[in-house]
């Protein structure tokens, strides 16, 4: 059984676990934070004063698997919409997500992330991430001004993942309703200078549904709790 289990893909795997709750229900996924969805979740000022006028709440939770030197790897997402509160305006909501990953220490490391950009599938797009420069450029407000940002640990290729999307869950926190996407994406950071000296590691990432072909690129810095 054994050998069976390490010959299968990750896909087969998660939906083995899919068909094996009927249709994700009462499916157990990594949820850190143990949230469920449609929880709120509180964003201090500390976070950014962009944040400060929105009331949170999680719309979905996605577990990501990827396999690296034959171990599996999972973090989770946690999606979020904002709704703000002067104005209840739907083309003034927020969406972003904390994305917690598990860290050398057995610990989490969490991320505030919101959307930079999202379009279509480009070959030439496609093409500046599979550089072996490792170097991604991102335009500011200012398009004369651009940030550069580098692959994290210096990797050079992409990360290939199978992502269970939990839109509905129990109140014991299973999964309820979900689906299943695989997506590839690619990590970079920079060092920000703050003030009195120090610096903080910013981060994007560019994913890309490998169905769709649909690119969203996410950045961010360190959540604040």
């Amino acid at each position: 059984m054994e050998t069976e289990k390490k010959g299968k893909t990750l896909w087969e795997m998660l939906m083995e676990r899919l068909h094996g709750g009927g249709n994700g229900a009462g499916v157990i996924f990594a949820n850190p934070l143990e949230l469920r969805v449609r929880s709120g979740l509180n964003i201090p000022f500390s976070n950014g004063a962009e944040y400060a006028d929105y009331d949170f709440s999680v719309k979905e939770i996605r577990e990501w698997t990827r396999r690296i030197s034959g171990q599996e790897f999972r973090f989770a997402d946690y999606m979020l919409a904002g709704v703000n509160k002067s104005s209840f305006d739907a083309d003034k909501a927020m969406i972003a997500k904390v994305r917690v990953v598990p860290n050398t220490a057995g610990g989490n490391d969490s991320l505030l992330l919101r959307v930079y950009d999202e379009f279509g599938f480009s070959e030439d797009f496609l093409q500046v991430l599979k550089d072996d420069t490792g170097v991604f450029e991102v335009t500011e407000d200012d398009p004369k001004v651009s940030a550069t940002f580098t692959r994290i640990n210096d990797l050079r290729r992409s990360y290939e993942a199978v992502v269970l999307v939990v839109s509905e869950t129990t109140p014991d926190g299973k999964a309820a309703k979900s689906s299943a996407q695989k997506l590839e994406y690619w990590d970079y950071w920079r060092d920000v200078q703050l003030s009195g000296g120090n610096t903080a590691k910013e981060f994007v990432f560019v994913e890309m549904n490998s169905d769709t072909g649909w690119f969203q690129i996410w950045r961010g810095r360190e959540f604040f709790a």
